[in-house]
């Protein structure tokens, strides 16, 4: 199932000046795909493919120790326009990580990317979506915005291709204007997925491209 991330009373009020969960406002009905840990060599290419045929634009928070295995691929998403964020190095799972070792993780993986693509990066997803001090005031600091999502797709759950179909259709049921979907390109199931998310989303109007530009505007929502 799908799980949307709007987070209310004090959860909202510590965070939310600290990070974005949805697009600011504009023009019409707008939406922001995001591929999380990748590239992966085989599917990263495949989701380049489909969001070009639908002229969408995206961001792919990418994992420094998996990008360093293809880092072509990092130069092949920002020359197809999209932006590549940082998703940490190593990926570090705990729930409170030494403060220290989380920013010399962050920082070495924002490094790689600026060096790998010549463009800075500007823009952060903690792993696992982990919000402490380290993930909530060390983006800024490196001059990174945090970028959390509104509506999970839950497509590493799947299995084979009807799993990834039937979690394309739960997101086209609940998505709305502004959302931040979070998505995966680690495995070639998201292609499935894509090929049934992408036109179910330009069947209900929604802009599958100024989403990133809305997200480099103003401030954290």
């Amino acid at each position: 199932m799908t799980a949307r991330t709007r987070p209310g009373g004090l959860a909202r009020l510590l965070t939310g000046s600290l990070v974005t969960r949805t697009l600011p406002p504009g023009e019409g009905p707008c939406i922001l795909l995001t591929f999380d840990d990748g590239p992966v060599p085989g599917v990263t290419e495949g989701v380049l493919e489909r969001l070009q045929a639908a002229r969408a634009r995206a961001v792919f928070f990418v994992v420094g120790q998996t990008a360093a295995q293809a880092p072509h691929l990092l130069r092949t998403i920002t020359d197809a326009g999209h932006a590549v964020g940082n998703h940490s190095w190593s990926h570090p799972g705990q729930a409170w990580p030494a403060p220290g070792g989380y920013l010399a993780d962050m920082r070495r993986c924002g490094d790689f990317i600026q060096t790998t693509t010549g463009r800075p990066c500007r823009l952060f997803r903690a792993p696992e979506g982990r919000l402490h001090p380290a993930s909530l005031l060390g983006p800024g600091r490196q001059g990174m915005r945090h970028v959390l999502w509104s509506l999970d797709s839950n497509d590493w759950s799947s299995r084979h291709a009807d799993d990834a179909r039937r979690a394309a259709d739960r997101v086209l049921a609940e998505v709305r204007d502004g959302d931040i979907i979070l998505l995966h390109d680690f495995s070639p199931l998201v292609h499935d997925l894509l090929d049934v998310l992408l036109p179910g989303l330009q069947g209900q109007g929604f802009d599958l491209s100024a989403g990133l530009s809305r997200l480099t505007g103003p401030g954290p929502r």
